[in-house]
């Protein structure tokens, strides 16, 4: 957003709001958090949830919640912050497992999920392969220039997810154009995102019933995730078969875009600062923390909807029910009344984990895990191998395609080696 906009509407914060969906809004929406954070919720957001297709669905106004209390309060109060999304679920997009239920039936889901989704199959099934796979990546890009979010970000996560699920390793291409076409942060054409979102949907019907069928007669079967969710059972319980494809569509769409700006926002701070290659190398245990910092004040995720289904107050705002409200946790990431200096990159920062990128409460993301271990594999795989990442953010840039996710659309860079 120009700083004309933010300097001239003082008195006019619908004006604000409008214009957050802008290119230059969304490559950096901190100002305009931090200009909202100093007043109580705005309505009149016109932005779309994940799945919806822009020109196409006609979004609802929402209110804009932005500090700290406020989304905890959102985040904390799942009976009055309701996540069964009527836009999603009118649109050509099918519905996200988990995300957009609701009790009782998402701790039914959520408990099947746990039991699919465990750290041992995690570990078992994609560390080593991992390893193996990003040490290959990092040993072909040595010593050239290139784009890290096309040949080295966009790549890990998309691959992680067909050795969750067994699916053909060449196939990540294919789900790295799906997962951006879903989250709505990326430039396509209306046409393109429904044809993805079709695409997308046929893959995993073909995909699950495949596997239905070979289990059904007796074949034996990878024990991959996909496998899992077909046998998961709690308190009796199983998944259907459209639930298990809607679980695969929604471990896709949640990890493989918001992991690829994660890796990509991870390196932008060792542009940043380039004595952070240095330190990191020589000390491994900073990873932790220094990714766990970049979650706080580079999270990819930028906000969720809620619909609300009681009478509230948020922030000395009321809102009805029936009002949709569009809580955003990189704001309250923001929100200087619980992190000092928050534009700082700060890797003692004794609070960075209170942040808000994975969500909190029955919603906390069940793969933000898994995004750690991806980025710690990739960190110290770039630590043994290079002598340096070479490069300048004035190269860079970030996407403008949407508000659902910060990240790097280009960012090109050297692995430095001997």
């Amino acid at each position: 957003m120009s700083s004309h906009v933010l300097e001239n509407s003082a008195d006019d914060l619908s004006l604000v709001v409008a214009n957050m969906l802008a290119p230059e809004c969304i490559q950096n929406p901190y100002p305009v958090y931090k200009k909202l954070r100093g007043q109580p919720p705005v309505n009149g957001l016109l932005d779309y949830p994940p799945g919806t297709v822009p020109g196409v669905d006609t979004p609802f106004p929402a209110w804009v919640i932005t500090r700290y209390a406020d989304v905890d309060y959102v985040l904390s109060n799942p009976d009055i912050f309701s996540s069964e999304d009527p836009m999603q679920a009118n649109s050509s997009a099918p519905s996200l497992m988990l995300v957009n239920h609701d009790k009782p039936r998402h701790t039914e889901l959520r408990n099947l999920a746990k039991m699919a989704f465990t750290p041992k199959r995690i570990h078992d099934n994609i560390v080593a392969r991992l390893r193996n796979d990003v040490s290959t990546i990092i040993d072909h890009n040595l010593g050239v220039t290139i784009d890290f979010m096309t040949e080295v970000a966009g790549v890990i996560p998309a691959m992680v997810m067909t050795y969750l699920m067994g699916l053909p390793k060449e196939d990540y291409k294919k789900l790295v154009r799906w997962a951006n076409a879903f989250m709505v942060s990326s430039d396509f054409t209306p046409e393109e995102r429904q044809s993805c979102n079709e695409e997308l949907f046929h893959y995993f019907v073909a995909k699950v019933g495949e596997r239905y069928h070979n289990i059904e007669a007796g074949n034996e079967v990878t024990d991959d995730l996909m496998t899992a969710f077909i046998t998961a059972e709690y308190e009796g319980n199983g998944l259907s078969k459209e639930e298990v494809i809607l679980f695969c569509i929604t471990l896709v769409v949640a990890g493989a875009e918001t992991t690829t700006y994660f890796l990509g926002n991870l390196m932008g701070v060792l542009l940043e600062d380039n004595s952070w290659f240095e330190r990191l190398k020589q000390d491994r245990s900073l990873i932790r923390p220094f990714m766990e910092e970049s979650l706080r004040r580079d999270g990819p995720p930028q906000r969720l909807f809620r619909c609300v289904t009681q009478d509230c107050d948020i922030g000395g705002q009321q809102i009805k029910s029936g009002d949709w409200v569009a809580f955003f946790m990189a704001a309250a990431n923001h929100d200087e009344s619980v992190f000092e200096n928050p534009e700082q990159f700060n890797i003692n920062r004794k609070n960075a984990n209170k942040h808000f990128t994975f969500g909190r409460g029955i919603h906390h993301c069940l793969g933000a895990p898994l995004a750690r271990i991806e980025g710690e594999i990739m960190l110290n795989m770039i630590l043994d191998k290079c002598t340096g990442v070479e490069g300048s953010l004035l190269n860079s840039s970030r996407q403008s395609g949407g508000l659902l996710a910060y990240g790097f659309s280009t960012l090109p860079l050297t692995l430095a080696s001997s």
